[in-house]
């Protein structure tokens, strides 16, 4: 069965659609997560254990597909040296990768895992620098040269 094309729709019947396959039928434990029906697992709070889904294409998760290329002169806010990876496929150069608000850096070069929240990470590039800060999911949320 399927997510119905049309009429209302309901978190619990989604969550039994998302663990068995049987949209609306099925014992779902409480709290339902919406990010972990997503991106699998139960790190949001989930009472179910949700399998991964769509692992091979974006948007669930967006870290699982794409091309990934490295910054490795960056530094953490604690100022030990880090490797940085970031979507080759989207971001064209590690320049417009760091001035770029939303991009996420990661810390594995297939995307599995992304650097934690913090200010003051530094990413370095060909020709300067950017201090960075990052928010709980590794996104970009403020970024300055510091050339």
């Amino acid at each position: 069965m399927a997510v119905p094309a049309s009429g209302t729709l309901s978190q619990l019947a989604m969550a039994q659609e998302a663990l068995y396959g049987t949209y609306g039928s099925g014992t779902i434990t409480g709290p339902i997560s919406l990010y972990d029906m997503v991106n699998g697992g139960n790190t949001n709070g989930s009472g179910n254990s949700y399998p991964t889904l769509n692992t091979s294409c974006t948007p669930n998760p967006v870290s699982s597909c794409g091309t990934y290329a490295a910054i490795n002169s960056a530094t953490n806010p604690a100022g030990d040296s880090i490797t940085v990876y970031y979507r080759s496929d989207i971001y064209s150069s590690p320049s417009n990768f760091v001035n770029t608000i939303g991009a996420i850096a990661y810390s594995s070069s297939t995307g599995s895992t992304h650097y934690p929240v913090g200010n003051g990470y530094v990413f370095n590039y060909i020709t300067c620098a950017n201090e960075v800060n990052l928010d709980c999911n590794g996104q970009i949320i403020f970024t300055q040269g510091i050339c």
